[in-house]
């Protein structure tokens, strides 16, 4: 019984991801400062309360990922193909979402900084729950942008880029607000500290992706 029980709320789980997952985008897109109020109050409350109305931040981003390498792999044909210990795709799309996971981790670091704590486990998961909200919208739109790129149109790059930049400006805009509300800080201050943000971030990624590379060499399908 007990294995049917856990089946019954594995099942109810996967399945709610299918509305709850376009409605948690919905909100990020529409009010990303709203969201990262809501992921720092959903973690004071007990765990089986939790993100009710929403999907886990952590969730959020991983689902969007897999989303994005399935898309990639199966309808476009053109993903990367890696030799060594990222053949596995399992391991690779581990390594995607610890790639991408570095910019709400900076995010969050800067936050708990500008907040005035000390940061530690505690300090910080709230923080880095908020900012993978804000930072999905714009891992979508850049996975998007990397297969239109290589898609058969006559103008997939000029769609790539305009998608690209539209992804850029939104997170930059979403960020900046994010560091003026809930960090109270000025404009010249937060448009400085998304800058650091978006920086930093940018280096980790490729500094993560080239270290990706030691495990052996890359191909791309067509």
């Amino acid at each position: 019984m007990n294995l049917l029980r856990s089946a019954e709320l594995l099942l109810y789980e996967v399945v709610s991801w299918l509305v709850f997952y376009p409605l948690t985008l919905w909100r990020c897109i529409r009010r990303p400062a709203a969201m990262i109020a809501y992921a720092e109050q959903e973690l004071t409350r007990p765990p089986e309360a939790q993100f009710a109305e929403a999907l886990s931040p952590p969730i959020f981003l991983f689902l969007t990922l897999v989303m994005a390498h399935m898309l990639q792999s199966g309808v476009f044909h053109n993903e990367a193909v890696f030799q060594g210990v990222l053949s596995d795709q399992r391991n690779l799309l581990i390594l995607r979402a610890v790639a991408f996971s570095l910019f709400p981790l900076l995010l969050g670091i800067q936050h708990v900084r500008l907040s005035g704590q000390v940061l530690s486990r505690q300090t910080l998961r709230p923080m880095f729950y908020a900012q993978c909200y804000v930072t999905v919208p714009f891992v979508l739109v850049l996975d998007l942008s990397l297969i239109l790129v290589s898609a058969p149109w006559a103008e997939s790059g000029v769609a790539a880029l305009a998608l690209f930049l539209l992804g850029l400006a939104w997170y930059a805009v979403a960020l900046m607000r994010g560091f003026m509300i809930h960090r109270n800080i000025s404009g010249r201050r937060a448009i400085a500290q998304t800058a650091l943000a978006m920086l930093l971030g940018t280096i980790c990624f490729m500094a993560t992706m080239m270290l990706s590379l030691l495990s052996g060499p890359v191909t791309f399908g067509d």
